[in-house]
């Protein structure tokens, strides 16, 4: 009988104590609830005393203009705050605690390249918000692509990255001369692609691959346009590739850089010709209406009679 008492008491003890920690666990959980339910409020409220001021890029290369790099930010908030196909992006971009918002504006520039200044931008580093004291400000950090020459197409200028990608914009022949440490590839008869597609055929890619090449010399100030309408027709006649001096002058390069011919030297020595005549006259094209480096000897006019004459025989270095 008191065995029986015993056991009923230990049953009512351990139920008080399973409802204990069952009202304990409830209290937590209400209690952590409550919690986030104020923070939610307190970032609500905080969005309404921060409000969305700006939109900027941040860590820009110094060879973007203000404004190329305004025309980029302003792209983020046409995308965003006046996109009619999606109002909702407004609110999204104002909301404190939506990320999601954030990166479908990264995807944006990427995948829309051809809209505006787009193309400028070849990868999107971070989307993030940053909370000043007064105010919501949107940051964008990315990588840039660099140009690395003009093209004329019809009498105008565009920009070409080094991946053969064109770049935003129309220049004239100024705003070109402005560049003068661009070279330009002429002789280019293919499509004009939009902004943001890549240049089609060998020829630019031989183009640009020269001009990496020949930026950065001593001689490089010497050079003004690349002649690469003869890409990919090897003629005896006329060179692939043509060097055009602000003298007004030609340097016949002949074959791309890289490609290996039995009538041609090699790319390596035909650097060393350049450097040897520059070194030699002050003037890679050694004076003389034209220069041809294609053979074993640099190949130059006579000024005192109608067959050309190789000159100089041995290049020159300093010692």
């Amino acid at each position: 009988m008191n065995k029986h008492a015993d056991d009923l008491r230990a049953s009512r003890r351990r139920t008080l104590f399973t409802l204990c920690g069952a009202l304990l666990i409830v209290g937590v959980v209400l209690a952590a609830f409550g919690q986030i339910r104020h923070y939610a409020l307190s970032a609500i409220a905080a969005s309404s005393q921060h409000p969305l001021k700006r939109i900027v890029m941040v860590d820009t290369p110094p060879y973007l203009s203000r404004a190329i790099l305004d025309s980029l930010a302003r792209e983020a908030v046409t995308y965003t705050i006046f996109n009619k196909k999606h109002p909702q992006y407004a609110a999204e971009i104002r909301d404190p605690l939506n990320g999601h918002i954030l990166r479908i504006l990264a995807e944006h520039y990427v995948r829309r390249s051809d809209v505006g200044f787009n193309a400028w931008i070849r990868q999107i580093l971070f989307v993030r918000r940053a909370m000043l004291p007064h105010e919501q400000v949107i940051e964008i950090a990315a990588r840039y692509r660099f140009p690395a020459a003009f093209v004329k197409v019809n009498h105008q200028y565009y920009l070409v990255s080094r991946s053969g990608i064109r770049l935003p914009g129309v220049y004239s022949l100024r705003q070109r001369n402005d560049l003068h440490w661009l070279f330009t590839l002429t002789g280019y008869s293919g499509a004009l692609p939009k902004s943001g597609a890549i240049f089609p055929g060998a020829a630019i890619r031989a183009g640009i691959a020269l001009a990496h090449l020949l930026q950065h010399r001593l001689y490089s100030n010497q050079i003004r346009d690349i002649d690469i309408a003869g890409v990919g027709k090897p003629s005896q006649s006329r060179p692939q590739i043509v060097l055009i001096t602000r003298y007004h002058t030609e340097v016949y390069w002949g074959q791309p850089p890289g490609e290996r011919s039995f009538f041609e030297v090699p790319t390596d020595r035909k650097l060393e010709y350049l450097r040897a005549i520059y070194q030699q006259y002050h003037r890679i094209d050694a004076g003389h209406a034209y220069v041809d480096l294609r053979g074993d000897q640099v190949l130059v006019p006579s000024a005192a009679a109608s067959q050309p004459v190789y000159a100089p025989v041995t290049p020159t270095y300093p010692d």
